[in-house]
C-alpha cells in the first residue's frame, strides 16, 4: 500500500511542478534563470525510483509538460525520456546519495536535454530557436541550486509517506 501512496505522491508532485513551471517559474518571467522543475523531478526519478514506475511517471510528466508549455509537441516527451533512460543506466553504477553525484546528474541532464532540443529544432528548418552555451550552462547551474534542495524535500516527504 505504501508503494501506491509513493506513486500517487510522485504523480501529484509532477503535476504541481508542471503548473509552477508553466506559470510562476516560467522562462517568460525569469529568463534563463528559471528552474526546470520537470527535469529535476525526472532526474530524481532516474536516480531513486524503480525503473517501471519511474519511467511511466517520467513519460507522463514530459507529456504534460509538452501539452501545457506550448512548445513543439513531443519535444519534451522524447528529450526527457532520453534523459531518464540514459541517467537510469548510469545511476546503477554510481552512489546516488552523494550530493556531488546528484549535482553532476542535474547539470549534465540539463545539457543533454538542451542538446536534444537543439538537435530536433535544427532538423526542423522553419523554426528559429537560438540556444546559447551560456544560457544552457546558466540553466544547469540554476537547476543544481534548485534541484538539490528539491531532492532533499522529496526524500523527506516520501519518507513520511512510507512510514
Amino acid at each position: 500500500m505504501n508503494r501506491l501512496f509513493s506513486i500517487l505522491f510522485y504523480v501529484l508532485l509532477s503535476l504541481l511542478f508542471i503548473v509552477l513551471q508553466t506559470t510562476f517559474l516560467s522562462p517568460n518571467r525569469l529568463g534563463v534563470f528559471y528552474p526546470d522543475l520537470s527535469l529535476i523531478l525526472i532526474v530524481f526519478l532516474a536516480l531513486f525510483s524503480e525503473t517501471k514506475a519511474g519511467a511511466i511517471i517520467a513519460f507522463g510528466n514530459a507529456y504534460m509538460t509538452d501539452v501545457l508549455s506550448g512548445y513543439l509537441f513531443g519535444l519534451h516527451t522524447f528529450s526527457r525520456l532520453a534523459v531518464f533512460t540514459t541517467l537510469k543506466g548510469f545511476s546503477e553504477n554510481v552512489y546516488p546519495q552523494s550530493k556531488l553525484t546528484q549535482g553532476i546528474s542535474i547539470f549534465f541532464s540539463t545539457i543533454f536535454s538542451w542538446f536534444f532540443v537543439w538537435a530536433v529544432l535544427e532538423m526542423k528548418t522553419d523554426i528559429e530557436f537560438d540556444i546559447s552555451p551560456v544560457s544552457v550552462i546558466s540553466q544547469g547551474i540554476v537547476n543544481i541550486l534548485a534541484g538539490l534542495p528539491i531532492f532533499w524535500m522529496i526524500k523527506k516527504s516520501n519518507a513520511r509517506i512510507q512510514a
